[in-house]
């Protein structure tokens, strides 16, 4: 057996789709897996012991519109797969799947419609975003419900996140505490200046120290959450990889996180979490596993979009405002067993 994912991106969606590699593999260990995935997002998956090869997809160069994506179907051909597994279910990964001919095509449901309907206030049964990728697996009599995402590292990744920390002054024992205060859209951060006060607070009364997450377009932010919370605060953004910024959410003793990539990351290393969910809801399927906590307000705007926007619609924002640094910085002990 042959067997090609199709995951493009995003970069959380990527993550996601790794319990299926697992359930994969188990169920044929001597079968091939190949994963193509967008190329910026393909280092994620590097090491991952159970895929033979990840593809990269260049999207913005050699694989960029029809002519581009022809060139990558022919490669993909050559391949000879038994089996495309279409984790994506959009027109690109569709058209992928239909040209190579000779392969069966495994795609799972996305829900659309169920959470299109929520947006209406009509609540269906909803399943987890990796429970309807496992689904997908149905037809290879692979019945096993799915387990939580994985990220692999080499010693050598390892060796460069221990020593990043050493060069910044953290010793061992230190308490770690990760902030990724970006996301994709404006209405699923929480505030800043909350994320200030917490980190403040983390510093004061529990002797914490912040690791501050981001990606190059994120550094603004990300600089004045720093600045506002001082020295105790260590800039991240935009100075790592992918696979380094993960390798170091490994090393915190909890992730704070918006809805966005890096939550999926730090459930992927086992680090517990504690995501915030405005515009968006957990029956949309794409909430944090392990040890998570997801905190929300119950207002009746909620849920104002599938993926989130601009500006909030109804210009309040109370679904992020109204989640205090007080509330989190309990859940925080919590977690944390202080």
């Amino acid at each position: 057996m042959k067997f090609l994912i199709l995951r493009l991106g995003s970069l959380g969606d990527v993550v996601l789709t790794t319990p299926v590699i697992n359930l994969l593999k188990e169920a044929y260990p001597d079968a091939e897996i190949d994963f193509l995935v967008k190329k910026e997002f393909s280092e994620i998956l590097a090491g991952d012991p159970n895929l033979s090869r990840v593809i990269p997809f260049d999207s913005k160069g050699a694989n960029k519109g029809a002519p581009g994506l022809l060139r990558i179907v022919r490669g993909l051909k050559e391949n000879q797969y038994s089996h495309v597994i279409d984790l994506h279910s959009n027109l690109r990964s569709r058209v992928i799947s239909f040209l190579l001919t000779s392969s069966t095509t495994l795609r799972y449901n996305k829900q659309a419609m169920k959470r299109r309907l929520l947006l209406s206030g009509i609540r269906l049964k909803t399943v987890h975003t990796t429970s309807s990728y496992a689904r997908a697996l149905l037809p290879l009599d692979i019945k096993k419900e799915p387990g939580n995402p994985k990220i692999f590292f080499s010693t050598e990744e390892s060796e460069v996140a221990n020593k990043c920390l050493q060069r910044e002054g953290i010793k061992e024992g230190d308490l770690l505490i990760g902030f990724n205060p970006g996301a994709k859209w404006p209405t699923k951060m929480w505030p800043a200046d909350h994320f200030i006060e917490l980190g403040k607070k983390l510093v004061k009364e529990l002797n914490g120290k912040v690791l501050v997450f981001g990606g190059p377009d994120e550094l603004d932010i990300c600089s004045f959450i720093k600045d506002g919370i001082g020295d105790d605060a260590i800039l991240l953004a935009g100075k790592k990889t992918l696979k380094e910024s993960a390798a170091l959410i490994s090393k915190c003793n909890l992730f704070v996180s918006n809805d966005s990539g890096p939550m999926h990351i730090a459930s992927a290393v086992d680090t517990p979490v504690i995501a915030f969910f405005g515009p968006t809801v957990q029956d949309f399927g794409f909430s944090p596993l392990g040890k998570s906590v997801v905190l929300e307000k119950q207002i009746k705007c909620r849920p104002c979009s599938l993926h989130g926007s601009d500006s909030c619609p109804k210009g309040h924002f109370k679904c992020l405002k109204d989640i205090s640094p007080n509330e989190v910085f309990g859940k925080a002990k919590e977690l944390l067993g202080r």
